[in-house]
């Protein structure tokens, strides 16, 4: 089975050429299908402005802070210790 692939601007005219493409001989089914919308994908900048616009961002003061609240009983002063 052949198919054809007509792309329209102005969906009003949808009803007539369906009913033209139908009158053609051989043509066994006319089907008409909405263009698939996708999603823009963000760039890794875009997401993570929208990280801080939705408040899935963490501030600390430190990096002692930040290894306190992490849970990590060393602390980072103590790694660079000789």
């Amino acid at each position: 089975m052949t198919q054809l692939v007509i792309t329209l601007k102005d969906q009003s005219y949808l009803p007539n050429i369906r009913r033209i493409v139908k009158s053609l001989v051989g043509v066994e089914k006319v089907t008409t299908a909405k263009p698939v919308v996708r999603k823009k994908r963000l760039s890794r900048y875009e997401q993570s402005l929208l990280d801080v616009k939705e408040g899935r961002v963490n501030s600390y003061e430190s990096s002692e802070e930040f290894f306190k609240k992490m849970g990590d009983t060393s602390t980072h002063s103590d790694l660079f210790k000789k």
